[in-house]
């Protein structure tokens, strides 16, 4: 098959974005059905993805009212479905809430997310430490010890969990030493 330099080949530029009329206010909501047919966003990431793809302000905050308005856009499920994917992946309290914020979650869905989230750290923080240890097994030493609580402590764990989670790991050890002997 010969070469007709359409895509798939290592080096090429994608081609540019075609130009959108910056106005045009059906086609940026047809623009945000495609981006969240993709992945759920929150209103204020829709309106930065659709400005950035060269619609005005004014038309992107449209588009994002429009689509609200029909159900496409719900901050609330966004932060209940970011922080159930974060909690299972070994994340914290912190980190979820950070995240939330940087995607541009309304206030109001954090603060009920950051509620329910107290609850879920502790199978959170074990998650997260046993990721951490990668299958090493006996009571950690000094070394370990520090790189487990600097590791939980990025991961967005607070300082109260990580040291009941490492007591848990010390004693856990120190009891199942005490069962083989």
């Amino acid at each position: 098959m010969p070469f007709d330099g359409r895509g798939g080949q290592r080096g090429r530029l994608a081609a540019p974005p075609r130009p959108v009329d910056p106005e045009d206010r059906d086609a940026a909501a047809a623009m945000g059905e495609r981006l969240l047919a993709v992945t759920d966003r929150s209103r204020v990431e829709l309106q930065r993805r659709l400005e950035r793809r060269g619609y005005s302000r004014a038309t992107a905050v449209e588009a994002v009212e429009r689509l609200a308005a029909r159900g496409w856009i719900d901050d609330a499920r966004l932060a209940e479905d970011v922080a159930r994917r974060r909690l299972s992946h070994g994340y914290g309290r912190r980190r979820v809430l950070a995240d939330l914020v940087a995607r541009g979650v309304d206030r109001e869905a954090v603060s009920r997310t950051a509620e329910a989230l107290g609850e879920g750290q502790a199978e959170a923080v074990h998650v997260a430490a046993e990721r951490l240890r990668r299958g090493r097994t006996g009571p950690p030493d000094a070394a370990e010890v520090r790189r487990l609580a600097a590791g939980l402590q990025r991961r967005g764990f607070d300082s109260g969990d990580i040291r009941a989670e490492l007591r848990r790991l010390a004693t856990a050890e120190d009891l199942a030493g005490e069962a083989e002997a």
